[in-house]
Protein backbone atom coordinates (compact mmCIF):
# COMPACT_ATOMS: atom_id res chain seq x y z
CA UNK A 1 0.00 0.00 0.00
CA UNK A 2 3.05 2.08 -0.42
CA UNK A 3 3.95 4.22 -3.03
CA UNK A 4 7.28 3.31 -4.80
CA UNK A 5 10.48 5.11 -4.16
CA UNK A 6 11.23 8.92 -4.25
CA UNK A 7 6.82 8.40 -4.57
CA UNK A 8 7.86 8.57 -8.29
CA UNK A 9 5.23 5.82 -9.41
CA UNK A 10 2.46 4.45 -7.67
CA UNK A 11 1.86 0.68 -6.63
CA UNK A 12 -0.05 -0.01 -9.89
CA UNK A 13 -2.22 -2.88 -8.28
CA UNK A 14 -3.70 -0.31 -5.87
CA UNK A 15 -3.87 2.20 -8.93
CA UNK A 16 -5.75 -0.54 -10.71
CA UNK A 17 -8.16 -1.23 -7.65
CA UNK A 18 -8.75 2.90 -7.17
CA UNK A 19 -10.26 2.85 -10.80
CA UNK A 20 -12.58 0.08 -10.38
CA UNK A 21 -13.89 1.50 -7.21
CA UNK A 22 -12.44 -1.68 -5.31
CA UNK A 23 -9.66 -0.29 -3.12
CA UNK A 24 -9.91 0.22 0.33
CA UNK A 25 -10.24 3.82 2.59
CA UNK A 26 -6.36 4.11 3.14
CA UNK A 27 -5.23 2.68 -0.46
CA UNK A 28 -7.62 5.30 -2.12
CA UNK A 29 -5.34 7.85 0.31
CA UNK A 30 -2.22 6.45 -0.65
CA UNK A 31 -3.37 7.21 -4.40
CA UNK A 32 -5.07 10.61 -3.59
CA UNK A 33 -1.78 11.54 -2.34
CA UNK A 34 0.25 10.62 -5.00
CA UNK A 35 -2.76 12.92 -7.32
CA UNK A 36 -2.18 15.65 -5.40
CA UNK A 37 1.78 15.66 -5.35
CA UNK A 38 2.23 16.21 -9.09
CA UNK A 39 0.21 17.76 -12.37
CA UNK A 40 1.95 14.97 -14.02
CA UNK A 41 0.90 12.15 -12.08
CA UNK A 42 -2.88 13.50 -12.21
CA UNK A 43 -2.44 13.59 -16.20
CA UNK A 44 -0.57 9.61 -15.75
CA UNK A 45 -3.30 8.29 -13.57
CA UNK A 46 -6.16 9.72 -16.65
CA UNK A 47 -3.93 7.66 -19.31
CA UNK A 48 -3.86 4.98 -17.60
CA UNK A 49 -7.89 5.14 -16.87
CA UNK A 50 -8.52 6.24 -20.33
CA UNK A 51 -6.75 2.88 -21.66
CA UNK A 52 -8.53 0.59 -19.20
CA UNK A 53 -11.60 2.26 -20.16
CA UNK A 54 -11.31 1.86 -23.92
CA UNK A 55 -10.32 -1.92 -23.58
CA UNK A 56 -13.65 -2.30 -21.58
CA UNK A 57 -15.32 -0.81 -23.96
CA UNK A 58 -17.90 -3.27 -25.96
CA UNK A 59 -16.59 -1.06 -29.63
CA UNK A 60 -12.92 -1.28 -29.56
CA UNK A 61 -11.86 1.67 -32.43
CA UNK A 62 -9.50 2.59 -30.64
CA UNK A 63 -5.37 2.19 -30.61
CA UNK A 64 -4.90 0.64 -26.66
CA UNK A 65 -0.94 -0.56 -27.50
CA UNK A 66 -0.04 2.93 -28.03
CA UNK A 67 -1.68 4.59 -25.63
CA UNK A 68 -0.39 2.33 -23.33
CA UNK A 69 3.39 3.07 -25.11
CA UNK A 70 2.90 6.73 -24.30
CA UNK A 71 2.24 6.31 -20.69
CA UNK A 72 5.49 3.68 -20.82
CA UNK A 73 7.59 6.61 -21.94
CA UNK A 74 6.48 8.87 -19.87
CA UNK A 75 7.27 6.21 -17.10
CA UNK A 76 10.49 6.06 -18.51
CA UNK A 77 11.07 9.69 -18.94
CA UNK A 78 9.88 10.44 -15.19
CA UNK A 79 11.96 8.06 -13.94
CA UNK A 80 15.37 9.27 -15.77
CA UNK A 81 15.57 5.25 -17.26
CA UNK A 82 16.45 4.21 -14.47
CA UNK A 83 15.43 1.39 -12.14
CA UNK A 84 12.30 0.31 -14.46
CA UNK A 85 11.82 -3.62 -15.16
CA UNK A 86 10.03 -5.03 -18.00
CA UNK A 87 8.44 -6.87 -15.63
CA UNK A 88 6.80 -3.77 -14.06
CA UNK A 89 5.26 -3.56 -17.92
CA UNK A 90 4.13 -6.97 -18.24
CA UNK A 91 2.76 -7.26 -14.43
CA UNK A 92 0.36 -4.02 -15.53
CA UNK A 93 -0.73 -5.43 -18.44
CA UNK A 94 -1.66 -8.45 -16.85
CA UNK A 95 -3.24 -6.68 -14.11
CA UNK A 96 -5.45 -4.57 -16.64
CA UNK A 97 -6.14 -7.52 -18.83
CA UNK A 98 -7.62 -9.53 -16.26
CA UNK A 99 -9.47 -6.91 -14.67
CA UNK A 100 -10.93 -5.82 -18.13
CA UNK A 101 -10.57 -8.32 -20.91
CA UNK A 102 -7.63 -8.55 -23.78
CA UNK A 103 -5.69 -5.79 -24.86
CA UNK A 104 -5.80 -4.64 -28.77
CA UNK A 105 -2.46 -4.77 -30.23
CA UNK A 106 -3.06 -4.86 -33.88
CA UNK A 107 -5.49 -4.02 -36.22
CA UNK A 108 -6.59 -1.07 -34.12
CA UNK A 109 -6.90 2.96 -35.54
CA UNK A 110 -5.00 5.51 -33.64
CA UNK A 111 -7.12 8.20 -32.16
CA UNK A 112 -7.20 11.45 -34.58
CA UNK A 113 -8.89 14.91 -33.83
CA UNK A 114 -12.09 15.25 -36.07
CA UNK A 115 -12.36 18.77 -35.52
CA UNK A 116 -10.12 21.48 -34.12
CA UNK A 117 -10.78 25.20 -33.33
CA UNK A 118 -8.69 28.33 -32.15
CA UNK A 119 -10.25 31.62 -31.60
CA UNK A 120 -7.10 34.25 -31.39
CA UNK A 121 -7.53 36.77 -29.47
CA UNK A 122 -8.67 39.77 -31.46
CA UNK A 123 -11.68 37.46 -33.21
CA UNK A 124 -14.61 37.63 -32.13
CA UNK A 125 -16.67 34.14 -30.16
CA UNK A 126 -16.75 31.23 -32.56
CA UNK A 127 -19.68 28.67 -32.94
CA UNK A 128 -19.56 24.86 -33.81
CA UNK A 129 -21.95 21.70 -34.22
CA UNK A 130 -20.53 18.81 -33.27
CA UNK A 131 -21.73 15.20 -34.96
CA UNK A 132 -23.99 14.31 -32.17
CA UNK A 133 -25.67 17.56 -32.63
CA UNK A 134 -24.18 19.23 -29.67
CA UNK A 135 -23.02 23.22 -29.94
CA UNK A 136 -20.29 24.85 -28.72
CA UNK A 137 -19.62 28.77 -28.16
CA UNK A 138 -15.71 29.49 -28.02
CA UNK A 139 -14.17 32.51 -26.54
CA UNK A 140 -11.84 34.71 -28.36
CA UNK A 141 -8.29 33.46 -26.92
CA UNK A 142 -9.40 29.55 -25.73
CA UNK A 143 -8.88 26.44 -28.24
CA UNK A 144 -11.20 23.56 -28.38
CA UNK A 145 -10.01 19.96 -29.66
CA UNK A 146 -12.61 17.13 -30.42
CA UNK A 147 -12.25 12.97 -31.46
CA UNK A 148 -13.24 10.25 -30.85
CA UNK A 149 -13.56 8.72 -27.27
CA UNK A 150 -13.89 4.80 -27.97
CA UNK A 151 -16.63 2.84 -30.09
CA UNK A 152 -18.94 5.17 -31.48
CA UNK A 153 -19.30 7.51 -28.43
CA UNK A 154 -17.51 10.44 -30.49
CA UNK A 155 -18.14 12.89 -27.56
CA UNK A 156 -15.27 13.78 -25.93
CA UNK A 157 -13.56 17.72 -26.09
CA UNK A 158 -9.97 19.15 -24.33
CA UNK A 159 -10.66 22.89 -24.23
CA UNK A 160 -8.15 25.87 -23.18
CA UNK A 161 -9.77 29.49 -22.08
CA UNK A 162 -13.64 29.72 -22.19
CA UNK A 163 -16.79 27.73 -23.77
CA UNK A 164 -20.47 27.36 -23.73
CA UNK A 165 -22.01 23.83 -24.36
CA UNK A 166 -25.23 22.70 -25.09
CA UNK A 167 -24.97 19.28 -25.06
CA UNK A 168 -27.61 16.97 -26.94
CA UNK A 169 -28.53 14.09 -24.96
CA UNK A 170 -27.55 10.31 -25.55
CA UNK A 171 -26.89 7.22 -24.34
CA UNK A 172 -23.06 7.85 -23.43
CA UNK A 173 -22.09 10.49 -21.59
CA UNK A 174 -20.20 14.14 -23.41
CA UNK A 175 -17.17 14.51 -21.75
CA UNK A 176 -15.16 17.70 -21.31
CA UNK A 177 -11.50 17.72 -20.37
CA UNK A 178 -9.93 21.10 -19.15
CA UNK A 179 -6.02 20.73 -17.43
CA UNK A 180 -7.64 20.37 -14.10
CA UNK A 181 -10.89 19.17 -14.08
CA UNK A 182 -13.03 16.94 -15.86
CA UNK A 183 -16.84 17.58 -16.51
CA UNK A 184 -19.45 14.68 -17.66
CA UNK A 185 -22.92 15.33 -18.91
CA UNK A 186 -25.63 13.48 -20.57
CA UNK A 187 -27.84 16.36 -21.65
CA UNK A 188 -27.69 20.00 -20.74
CA UNK A 189 -26.05 23.35 -20.81
CA UNK A 190 -23.11 25.19 -19.03
CA UNK A 191 -19.59 27.46 -19.19
CA UNK A 192 -16.82 25.76 -18.68
CA UNK A 193 -13.35 28.39 -17.86
CA UNK A 194 -10.02 27.31 -17.79
CA UNK A 195 -7.89 30.17 -17.93
CA UNK A 196 -4.65 31.08 -15.65
CA UNK A 197 -4.99 28.40 -13.60
CA UNK A 198 -8.52 28.65 -12.56
CA UNK A 199 -10.75 26.09 -13.62
CA UNK A 200 -14.78 26.62 -13.39
CA UNK A 201 -18.38 25.07 -14.23
CA UNK A 202 -21.27 26.79 -14.50
CA UNK A 203 -24.53 24.72 -15.20
CA UNK A 204 -27.36 26.68 -16.83
CA UNK A 205 -29.68 23.36 -17.55
CA UNK A 206 -29.35 19.73 -16.66
CA UNK A 207 -26.82 18.80 -14.75
CA UNK A 208 -23.01 17.80 -14.97
CA UNK A 209 -20.41 16.28 -12.53
CA UNK A 210 -16.96 17.69 -12.13
CA UNK A 211 -13.81 15.67 -11.08
CA UNK A 212 -10.91 16.94 -9.97
CA UNK A 213 -8.28 14.37 -8.82
CA UNK A 214 -10.13 11.54 -6.90
CA UNK A 215 -12.99 14.05 -5.88
CA UNK A 216 -16.26 14.41 -7.46
CA UNK A 217 -19.36 17.28 -7.33
CA UNK A 218 -22.71 17.29 -8.63
CA UNK A 219 -23.86 20.57 -10.39
CA UNK A 220 -27.64 21.99 -10.72
CA UNK A 221 -28.44 25.17 -12.63
CA UNK A 222 -27.28 28.25 -11.15
CA UNK A 223 -24.61 26.24 -9.43
CA UNK A 224 -20.84 26.93 -10.15
CA UNK A 225 -17.69 25.28 -8.80
CA UNK A 226 -14.41 25.67 -8.76
CA UNK A 227 -11.38 24.11 -8.17
CA UNK A 228 -9.45 26.43 -5.67
CA UNK A 229 -6.58 25.50 -3.49
CA UNK A 230 -9.14 23.88 -0.97
CA UNK A 231 -10.23 21.53 -4.10
CA UNK A 232 -13.94 21.81 -5.53
CA UNK A 233 -15.60 24.78 -4.12
CA UNK A 234 -19.27 25.23 -5.00
CA UNK A 235 -21.38 28.51 -4.69
CA UNK A 236 -24.94 30.00 -6.68
CA UNK A 237 -24.53 32.05 -9.42
CA UNK A 238 -26.89 33.66 -11.84
CA UNK A 239 -25.82 31.37 -14.70
CA UNK A 240 -27.36 33.45 -17.27
CA UNK A 241 -25.38 36.33 -17.11
CA UNK A 242 -22.31 33.89 -16.81
CA UNK A 243 -23.06 32.58 -20.17
CA UNK A 244 -24.00 35.93 -21.75
CA UNK A 245 -20.74 36.97 -23.07
CA UNK A 246 -21.28 34.11 -25.94
CA UNK A 247 -23.95 36.74 -27.29
CA UNK A 248 -23.91 39.79 -25.31
CA UNK A 249 -27.30 39.60 -24.23
CA UNK A 250 -27.70 40.36 -20.45
CA UNK A 251 -30.63 40.37 -18.19
CA UNK A 252 -29.82 42.03 -15.15
CA UNK A 253 -32.01 41.59 -12.12
CA UNK A 254 -31.24 43.03 -9.26
CA UNK A 255 -27.45 42.44 -9.67
CA UNK A 256 -25.83 43.65 -7.11
CA UNK A 257 -21.69 45.27 -7.57
CA UNK A 258 -20.45 42.42 -6.26
CA UNK A 259 -22.14 39.90 -8.55
CA UNK A 260 -21.00 42.52 -11.27
CA UNK A 261 -17.40 42.16 -9.89
CA UNK A 262 -17.03 38.18 -9.70
CA UNK A 263 -19.56 38.33 -12.91
CA UNK A 264 -16.95 40.50 -14.75
CA UNK A 265 -14.18 38.81 -13.88
CA UNK A 266 -15.38 35.48 -15.12
CA UNK A 267 -16.59 36.36 -18.64
CA UNK A 268 -14.02 39.07 -19.34
CA UNK A 269 -11.04 37.99 -17.36
CA UNK A 270 -10.21 41.70 -15.62
CA UNK A 271 -10.07 42.56 -12.77
CA UNK A 272 -12.48 44.91 -11.01
CA UNK A 273 -11.32 48.04 -8.57
CA UNK A 274 -13.41 49.77 -6.92
CA UNK A 275 -13.00 53.39 -5.67
CA UNK A 276 -14.78 54.48 -2.68
CA UNK A 277 -16.99 51.48 -2.75
CA UNK A 278 -19.08 52.71 0.12
CA UNK A 279 -20.74 55.29 -2.49
CA UNK A 280 -22.37 52.34 -4.33
CA UNK A 281 -23.63 50.47 -0.98
CA UNK A 282 -26.50 49.19 -1.79
CA UNK A 283 -26.58 49.64 -5.21
CA UNK A 284 -28.35 47.27 -7.94
CA UNK A 285 -28.75 46.96 -11.15
CA UNK A 286 -31.75 45.58 -13.50
CA UNK A 287 -32.36 45.36 -17.28
CA UNK A 288 -32.30 43.70 -20.50
CA UNK A 289 -28.89 45.48 -22.47
CA UNK A 290 -26.43 43.67 -24.82
CA UNK A 291 -23.27 44.46 -24.09
CA UNK A 292 -20.60 43.21 -27.65
CA UNK A 293 -17.34 43.81 -26.36
CA UNK A 294 -15.41 45.69 -23.52
CA UNK A 295 -16.24 49.46 -24.50
CA UNK A 296 -19.88 48.00 -24.48
CA UNK A 297 -19.61 46.98 -21.00
CA UNK A 298 -17.79 50.42 -20.28
CA UNK A 299 -20.70 52.22 -21.32
CA UNK A 300 -23.04 50.18 -19.50
CA UNK A 301 -21.21 50.45 -16.35
CA UNK A 302 -21.18 53.77 -16.44
CA UNK A 303 -24.53 54.67 -17.39
CA UNK A 304 -26.29 52.21 -14.58
CA UNK A 305 -23.88 52.88 -11.58
CA UNK A 306 -23.89 56.87 -12.35
CA UNK A 307 -20.00 56.45 -12.43
CA UNK A 308 -16.59 56.74 -14.25
CA UNK A 309 -15.37 53.37 -15.39
CA UNK A 310 -11.87 52.98 -17.17
CA UNK A 311 -9.66 50.36 -17.86
CA UNK A 312 -6.02 49.60 -17.94
CA UNK A 313 -4.62 46.44 -19.15
CA UNK A 314 -6.38 43.76 -17.20
CA UNK A 315 -8.05 46.10 -14.50
CA UNK A 316 -10.92 47.47 -14.99
CA UNK A 317 -11.66 50.65 -12.30
CA UNK A 318 -14.90 52.11 -10.98
CA UNK A 319 -15.46 54.91 -9.16
CA UNK A 320 -17.78 57.98 -8.36
CA UNK A 321 -18.15 60.32 -11.32
CA UNK A 322 -17.42 63.14 -8.46
CA UNK A 323 -14.01 62.19 -8.21
CA UNK A 324 -12.71 62.20 -11.72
Amino acid sequence: MALLPNNDEPDYQILISVIDGTSTPEEAAVIEAWLNASPVNRELYFRIKDILDKQRAANMDVDTAAGWEEVTRQLERRSRLKKLRWWRYAAMIAIMALAGGSILFFGSRKLKPVLQMTVAKDEKTGTRTLPDGSRIWLRSGSTLSYRRSFGKSEREVWITGTAFFEVQPAIKPFTVHTGKVDIAVLGTSFTVHERDGLSAVIVNTGKVKAIAGMSEMLLLPDERVVLGAKGLEKSRVNAALYAAWKDGDYQFNNTSLEELKDMISSNYGLTVKVIRPESFSGTSISGHMIIEDEAALKNVLSGMLNASVDKTGNILTIQPKSLK
